[in-house]
This record gives C-alpha cells, structure tokens and sequence, in this order.
C-alpha cells in the first residue's frame, strides 16, 4: 500500500507566512510605542531630579545656581576675550545630582572650556541627555575651540516678550544666584529646565539639516550656558521669529518647530518642562505660543491655565 505524506502546500505556507507578516506589522507600533513610553519616563524623571537638585542648591545657597557664569578669559587658541561664557547652570549642581566624582574633576575657577576641564567636559551625564535625541554619544565642538559632550536641556535667562509686545523678566539672573523671591508668578508656574534637543546639528520639524548647526551650538555642551532666547517658529520650522526695528512677527509654533531657538524634543506630540517647583508638564505642540512665553516669565503676572 502507498504511505500516505503529509505537509504543507506551498499556498498554504504562503498564507502563513503572510499572517505572521501582518501581525509582526501589527505588533511593531505597540512595541515602539511603548518604548517611547519608557524612554519619555526616564527624560521627566531626569528633569525631576534636576529640580530637587536646583532646590538643593538653594537650601545652601539661598537661591537657585545662575544660568551662566561670564567673564575675560583667555581661549585655547591664545585668544584673549573680555566677555567669554565661563560656565552654566550645570556645573553648579554637580554635587546634587550624584557626580561628586565629576565635580571634583571638574575646576570651578577656570572656564568650561579651559584645557584642565576638557576631561571633565567630555563625560557624558545621562541626566542631561533626553533618551529619544537620536546619536546620544555626540561629541562638538563647544564654540571656544574644545570639545564637549552634549546635553539636551536649557534654562531661560534674560527678558521675554510675548505678542502683545510686554516684556518680562526670565526665569534667571547671571552672575550670580537667583532668589526664589524674585519668582512672584510663583514656582508652580514657572519653567526651570526644559528640552532643547538634538543641538548642536540643526532640525526643523523632525528633519536633520545637512551641514547646518544650530544656533551657539557651543552652548550644547552640558557645561556651557544652556540657555534659550525662546523664539516662535513658522508652522515649518524654518522661519524664526525677527526683531530688527523693535517689532516682532509672532508665528503659531514654538514646540517641535526647531531646536535653533525653541523648545524642542523628539517625543511625539510635545515637549517637556520642569517647572521650578520640582513637577514636570509634558506641553502639547499645540500649545499657545503666549501662553509658552508667559511660562517661562518670573514676574510677568500672566494667568497660567
């Protein structure tokens, strides 16, 4: 008697192989989505324990750390400056966020760029890097003729205007420490760290310009200044907000629009912010513009909704 053989025809594993395929397409959003869910976890959990180590530092110091130091000094190249940027907010709270090691690496008596520093300048801290920036391990150079390694987060110094022209003072002073008393908008209303992704390589919405650098890509480096002139963005991220006759244009986009000038991260749908009472928001990239402005004032009065 003939045996019998059994097996699949070739339409039948063609069908399987076709059902696997959909359900690994399936599968795969889900997967990577809940990767970003974790890695957006970890980005406002390192703004988090920066807050906690900014009021550290003002139990100590009475005040929050400055947002830059600056001063002459004398660049790698020989160079002579009168008004050099020292160092930045980071430095200062080294000791709070668990990088003794670092900070006594580190000479708070010369710049950030100063030869002694650069080993210290070139460790990488995780906690200023947002895990969703893509290529974590960059290196740039800082502007002042060294290299650093990089950092994702900002604080906002000087004055902000928002589109009705009124102007306010940013969350911090230089040169010194920022009283919490100067914060009469309150903490919870705030911005103190925010994300600025990404730089020194310039991005309009998602997209890598070839070639291009942000602006002050030195600034990138975790132990520079970090700071932001918050600008708004036209809806494609490639035109910023001017003021050459005292006149501003006001465009519709500051969040994800461009990491030049603007908050900035690759989350979808929006950014984070610590504020300056130790919580952290997750702004939508529809966010008002005014209202992302008004955040990032100490004293401007504006109502938060």
């Amino acid at each position: 008697m003939a045996s019998k053989r059994y097996g699949y025809t070739l339409v039948e594993l063609l069908v399987v192989i076709a059902i696997i395929g959909v359900l690994i397409g399936l599968l795969l959003p889900a997967v990577q989505q809940a990767r970003e869910a974790a890695r957006r976890m970890q980005c406002t959990n390192n703004l988090k324990q920066i807050g906690i180590a900014f009021h550290n530092y003002a139990d100590v110091q009475k005040g929050f750390p400055q947002a830059r130091i600056t001063g002459p000094a004398t660049l790698p190249s020989g160079t002579a400056v009168g008004n050099a940027v020292h160092s930045g907010w980071p430095t200062a709270i080294l000791p709070d966020i668990e990088q003794g090691n670092l900070n006594d690496l580190y000479d708070h008596n010369q710049p950030f760029f100063a030869t002694d520093n650069a080993v210290a300048i070139n460790t990488k801290v995780q906690m200023f890097i947002c895990p969703s920036t893509p290529n974590g391990e960059r290196e740039f150079p800082n502007g002042y003729g060294a290299t650093g390694a990089p950092g994702d987060d900002y604080v906002r110094l000087q004055t902000i205007r928002n589109s009705q022209g009124d102007v306010a003072n940013a969350g911090f002073d230089s040169n010194k420490a920022t009283r919490l008393a100067n914060f009469t908008d309150r903490l919870s209303n705030t911005v103190l760290p925010g994300e600025v992704a990404a730089r020194p390589q310039l991005y309009y919405k998602r997209e890598i310009q070839s070639g291009v650098q942000a602006t002050q890509p030195g600034w990138s480096c975790w132990a520079g200044p970090q700071a932001l002139r918050l600008y708004s963005y036209s809806p494609d991220g490639t035109q910023e907000q001017v003021d050459t006759s005292g006149s501003e244009t006001f465009y519709t986009c500051v969040i994800n629009c461009a990491n030049k000038m603007g908050v900035y991260s690759f989350h979808s749908g929006g950014a984070n912010v610590g504020l300056c009472d130790g919580s952290v928001r997750f702004l939508p990239e529809t966010t008002d513009v005014d209202m992302v402005m008004a955040m990032h004032t100490r004293d401007g009065q504006e109502v938060i909704t």
